[in-house]
């Protein structure tokens, strides 16, 4: 750094006595100062001193940090900034059954997770084991061929294969296990909407994931929608007669743009279809119910997810920032819903 700093002054130095070769006389301050090498010059030095500042930063990041602690530190980082291709997700005792994902929006979910691992003392990994049991285990595999394991238990407790000596609390670990793995022992009776508010994770054709609290509140924003029950056909007789355009009518393009989010539960799927101011939920066995609402109704329905695109995008430019949140704090930031969506008379409750 001190290089640098001294090759900006010789530089700074050769702009003052080309400037004065040029004019056969002493330049003035006010010329130099406007001039564009001093611009220039200057540019390069204050981007030195925000590259000295970066340094001092990191160095006081890892100040104090034994070697182990290090590496750990940096296999998260690693993990959390990877690109995976694959995710495999089963139950830790029995991964034959496991199940392949290759939805980018999960592959999101993953990292993400592992930018949330706090190491933790309250455990250890044997405690762990004896306390929850097996749990769920994910295998994330990267483009250039690398493979993490992380066994996940309840609490949202995880483990890392390669860093078997640390317990770490990662909020919502368990969420890919609820979303694409069946329950062993099958789930009771629900609605629909029930069903909605429990999923753990959401994606969109984007590759944007959402998580338990969005599914919750989607689902309690339409349990309280002022709305009536309607069907495709009708929806496509409001559109055709908004549609100005004959030609448009008949070449099919009458239909507004849609946003499709897709809910997982326990190996199940639900997909909420948006429309204007109809919308569409279909339920794990294919059937397509259809809602029509007003148009600002609708509205807060679709914001509920720019909101959450907006708070996870800010989550991962922020990567590797650190926060006072501790393990324990995040833990009681979980949430409760069970007793708060209504039961629809409208819809029956479903078979698993």
């Amino acid at each position: 750094m001190k290089t640098n700093y001294k090759r900006t002054g010789l530089l700074f130095l050769l702009c003052i006595l080309v400037l004065g070769g040029l004019t056969g006389c002493k330049p003035s301050k006010e010329k130099v100062l406007s001039s564009s090498y001093y611009k220039e010059l200057k540019k390069e030095k204050q981007e030195l001193e925000k590259e000295n500042e970066k340094l001092k930063e990191e160095a006081e990041t890892t100040k104090g940090l034994t070697a182990d602690e290090q590496r750990a530190v940096d296999y998260l980082d690693r993990i959390a900034r990877d690109r995976l291709v694959k995710l495999e997700v089963g139950y830790a005792d029995n991964m034959e059954n496991s199940e392949f994902v290759e939805d980018e929006a999960a592959f999101s979910l993953a990292t993400a997770i592992a930018r949330r691992a706090d190491l933790t003392g309250k455990y250890s990994p044997d405690e762990i084991e004896k306390k929850y049991g097996p749990g769920y285990e994910y295998i994330l595999y990267d483009e250039d061929n690398a493979v993490y394991e992380i066994k996940v238990y309840s609490g949202n407790y995880v483990v890392f294969t390669d860093l078997p000596d640390n317990v770490y609390y990662a909020y919502n670990a368990s969420a890919l296990g609820d979303a694409f793995l069946n329950y062993r022992d099958g789930y009771p009776n629900s609605n629909l909407l029930h069903r909605l508010a429990d999923c753990s994770v959401i994606t969109d054709q984007e590759g944007n994931y959402y998580e338990g609290d969005t599914a919750y509140t989607v689902a309690n924003l339409i349990n309280h929608m002022d709305k009536t029950k309607t069907s495709r056909d009708k929806a496509e007789e409001d559109w055709k007669e908004n549609v100005k355009s004959k030609k448009k009518v008949e070449e099919g393009s009458y239909e507004p743009v849609s946003v499709v989010y897709t809910f997982y539960h326990h190996g199940n799927k639900m997909i909420l279809t948006i429309y204007d101011k109809y919308y569409s939920i279909e339920n794990m066995d294919g059937k397509k119910t259809w809602y029509k609402a007003e148009k600002d109704a609708v509205k807060e329905l679709k914001k509920v997810f720019t909101e959450v695109q907006k708070v996870n995008q800010l989550e991962e430019e922020t990567a590797g920032t650190t926060t006072e949140t501790t393990a324990e704090e995040e833990q009681d930031m979980e949430y409760s819903h069970a007793s708060e969506i209504q039961a629809e008379s409208m819809m029956e409750s479903e078979d698993e």
